[in-house]
């Protein structure tokens, strides 16, 4: 399938499969020095600080309510310790948790944003392999696994650094989901070249076992399909805003049947026996 990056640079890229079962990829995939070219936009909508748009306040009003049921999810498994927000944007998520509970840090390519995590007290780090074995009881990758280039060397470092009884939390798009199946390649979460990996449940699940993780669940991200099915409609000649939102409940409503969601999280721990 041949996908346009609707978003920014209009240049058109290939979706293939990978050496990974159930795992698609972007082709050409830019260079990591290269791909910083395509992030470089005011419009970057997980990059921004300021509303300045009826869909920068809905998008934010989403976010919100999603940083508190996070926090909900994360304090069903631990309500303390040190935490790893991989892909951190700016920081709203870390940001909410108390400072005097749990010790912060984050991993995010942009140095644009830099600043603004320091300020609001987080920790920066550059690279996973600047931590020790056993460092973190949480790791978090909020829809940012799939921007990332060399995914085995991730995951053999999230296995190293996460310790025995620490939860990893990792949230992707689905394109076996009813929306990616209707929106076909206007579909808004391809988002090529940003999006270098396309994964499907399957391919997500077997992937981490390679590693020695194993699911304990999974939740649909059902605010996701609304999002991701406007954002389609804009993409498409004649879009239809109102579609949109049909479709984002058409796409949660077959879920429900089939646990294909637009997106979904995985909570993850490390089989401490491999």
């Amino acid at each position: 399938m041949k996908i346009k990056d609707h978003f920014l640079s209009q240049e058109t890229f290939e979706i293939k499969a990978s050496k990974y079962e159930g795992i698609l990829k972007t082709a050409p995939m830019p260079s990591p020095e290269d791909l910083t070219r395509y992030y470089d936009s005011n419009a970057y909508i997980s990059h921004q600080t300021k509303v300045s748009s009826l869909k920068d306040f809905i998008y934010q009003s989403v976010k919100s309510h999603m940083l508190e049921r996070k926090k909900k999810w994360i304090h069903k498994y631990k309500d303390h310790g040190k935490i790893l927000d991989i892909g951190a944007g700016t920081g709203d998520f870390l940001n909410g948790f108390d400072n005097e509970k749990w010790e912060k840090f984050a991993l995010e390519p942009s140095t644009k944003l830099h600043k603004v995590l320091i300020q609001k007290g987080i920790t920066l780090v550059e690279k996973l392999s600047e931590f020790d074995n056993d460092s973190f009881d949480v790791i978090t990758l909020w829809h940012s696994l799939e921007h990332i280039p060399d995914i085995e060397d991730t995951l053999s470092n999230l296995k190293r650094i996460i310790k025995n009884e620490g939860t990893i939390f990792i949230a992707v798009p689905n394109h076996k989901s009813y929306d990616a199946r209707y929106y076909k390649n206007f579909w808004a979460a391809w988002d090529v070249p940003r999006h270098l990996w396309h994964f499907s449940r399957n391919g997500l699940k077997d992937f981490i076992q390679k590693y020695a993780f194993h699911c304990l669940e999974e939740k649909g991200l059902v605010f996701d399909a609304f999002y991701v099915s406007l954002l389609s409609e804009k993409y498409k000649p004649n879009g239809f805003l109102p579609r949109g939102i049909y479709t984002g409940f058409i796409s949660n409503l077959k879920a429900k049947r089939t646990k294909e969601f637009s997106s979904v999280l995985y909570v993850l721990k490390a089989d401490i026996t491999n």
